[in-house]
Parts: C-alpha cells; sequence; structure tokens
C-alpha cells in the first residue's frame, strides 16, 4: 500500500512541478492553442493559451510506472500509450509548426493509431492469448473468434479518439478522466491487474487539473488526451476487458457516439441530431455556460463510477 502511495505522490509532485516552467517557457516561445474556426465562438478568448501539457505528464506517469514495475505486461501498457504520445506530439508539432488547429489529417491520425493498436495486439497474443471479451457482471467470456483482433484493434483506436473527442473544454476531459480512473482503479484491483500506470496517470492528471480548470492556464493537447484513451483500449485489449472499460469510461463513448451520430446523420438524411458535436458543444449552444457543462459531466461521470463500482462490490460479497 505504501509503494502505491509513493507512485501517486511522486507522479503529482514531479508533474506539478514540471508543468509550471513548461507554461512558461510556451509562453515565452509564444506557441499556443489554435481555435478551430468551426467551432463555437465563446472559445475565441482561448486562442494562443499554452497547450501540449500532455508532453509532460504523460512521460512522467510512463517513468514513474516503470519505476515501480518493469514486468511484461507493463512494458506493454507504457510501450503502446508512449506509442499513442508520439501520434499526439507529431500533431502538435505540426500545428505549430503551421500555424494552424490541425495538425495530421483525420486520415493519418486514425493509420497510426490502427498501426499501433495492431502491433500492440501482436505483443498482447504473446503474453495473454485470447479471441474473447468478458461480458460485465457475468464472467462469461465472449469467444469472438477471429471477428476479436478486427474488433479489439478497433476499440483500441476508438478509445484513443473518444478521449481526444472529450478534449473540448477546460478540465472536461482531464476531470472525467479522473473520476473514472478511480473507477478503473478500484476494477483492477479486485481483478488483479497492473496497478502502476493506473496510479501515476492519476497523479499525473489530478496535477494537470491544478493548471487546467477553469480559467486553464494550459491545455493537455493531442499529445496528452490520445494517449490517455490509448491506456484504456490497451488495459482493455490487454485482458478481454473492452466492454469493461467502455462502462468505465462512459463519457469518452458518448462523445465518440455523439460525433457518430451526427455525421452518419447529416451524411444520410441532411439533419444535425445535435446543434454541434461533440455533445458537449450542444449543451454550450443550448445556453449552458462551459463551467456548467464541465462540472454538469463531471457529476454525471461521478455517479456512473460510484453506481458501476457499487455493483462490483455488492456481487462480489
Amino acid at each position: 500500500m505504501l509503494s502505491y502511495f509513493l507512485e501517486f505522490s511522486l507522479a503529482f509532485i514531479l508533474t506539478i512541478s514540471m508543468l509550471f516552467p513548461f507554461l512558461i517557457f510556451m509562453k515565452k516561445i509564444k506557441v499556443g492553442q489554435h481555435i478551430r474556426p468551426e467551432g463555437p465562438n465563446m472559445h475565441n478568448y482561448k486562442e494562443g493559451t499554452p497547450t501540449m501539457a500532455g508532453a509532460i505528464f504523460i512521460p512522467m506517469a510512463a517513468i514513474v510506472a516503470l519505476v515501480f514495475d518493469r514486468s511484461t505486461p507493463m512494458l506493454i501498457l507504457v510501450t503502446a500509450t508512449m506509442g499513442f504520445w508520439v501520434v499526439g506530439l507529431a500533431d502538435g508539432l505540426i500545428q505549430i509548426k503551421l500555424h494552424r488547429a490541425k495538425g495530421l489529417t483525420g486520415i493519418q491520425k486514425l493509420s497510426f493509431q490502427l498501426l499501433i493498436a495492431i502491433i500492440a495486439y501482436i505483443f498482447i497474443q504473446r503474453v495473454n492469448p485470447h479471441l474473447y471479451t468478458f461480458i460485465p457482471f457475468t464472467g462469461i467470456k465472449w469467444n469472438l473468434g477471429y471477428l476479436y483482433p478486427v474488433l479489439t484493434i478497433v476499440f483500441v483506436a476508438g478509445m484513443s479518439n473518444a478521449s481526444n473527442l472529450t478534449d473540448g473544454l477546460d478540465g472536461l476531459a482531464g476531470g472525467t478522466y479522473l473520476i473514472s480512473s478511480i473507477g478503473l482503479l478500484v476494477f483492477s484491483i479486485i481483478e488483479g491487474l497492473p496497478l502502476a500506470m493506473t496510479i501515476t496517470l492519476i497523479g499525473v492528471v489530478l496535477a494537470f487539473l491544478f493548471y487546467n480548470i477553469k480559467p486553464a492556464k494550459i491545455f493537455m493537447g493531442d499529445v496528452g488526451s490520445l494517449a490517455l484513451g490509448g491506456y484504456v483500449g490497451i488495459i482493455g485489449m490487454l485482458y478481454g476487458y473492452e466492454l469493461w472499460m467502455m462502462l468505465l469510461f462512459p463519457i469518452f463513448v458518448i462523445e465518440a457516439l455523439s460525433v457518430s451520430m451526427q455525421v452518419t446523420s447529416f451524411k444520410l438524411f441532411k439533419k444535425r441530431i445535435f446543434k454541434m458535436s461533440p455533445i458537449h458543444h450542444h449543451f454550450e449552444l443550448s445556453g449552458y455556460s462551459e463551467l456548467q457543462v464541465t462540472i454538469g459531466f463531471w457529476i454525471s461521470q461521478a455517479i456512473f463510477t460510484f453506481v458501476l463500482v457499487g455493483g462490483i462490490l455488492w456481487i462480489l460479497r
């Protein structure tokens, strides 16, 4: 138990200490967020706010995790997470270089995400060979046969993108991830999953939120959001807990579904379901303030996590 506290504390202290000089440096070289023109007008004031905090806090989580756990599963989790970090870093650097809101194209980004998921799957099958996913609350292993590799690879890329889509308001992605990851921590303890990276990510995201809650002094950028979602996807792939991860991180799933529904509806029927997607922008355009939307999502995630963890503990009693 003491080692867990040390992991969390070390990750938190290192990150909160390093983000401050990084924030000052980004301001000094005048590198900041470029607001997409298709986004809500009320976000225009954020133009120029320092970004790419994930360039600091994701490596911090990885390094501290490996200090405490260098087992093969942990090496896979850390390496794959850093793979998504590299994709996000490339995207951010292109944005900075070209002074625009978009870095990698959607196809480029998705291709790299799928490639990382495929490589991770190959190594995972050597460590924990399986073609099943667990059905939540039943203990049943749903054998999907040769369909499983396709579905789990898409799942991993999808979770990485879902996290990225959630990162649209001050504190939204970080806060919902933090609350969800507490549920993931409890689940991991019960199921005997590796804890080091989950604990260190809780520590670094908490430190990041110190600078990211409204008004945000810095954003995590794709380098942070792609890696956070990628980690969730990989830990699901590693043990066949894909459906469990979707239950533990429902806000990510809802945000991604809102975009899919919006795009599909518009392409097929030329009609929009939401005023704007992802869904957090719909609430903003419906008259809710950014802070109200963020806190509302936090509360919703907290209630869902409480009920989910309570259900797990009740079954085990």
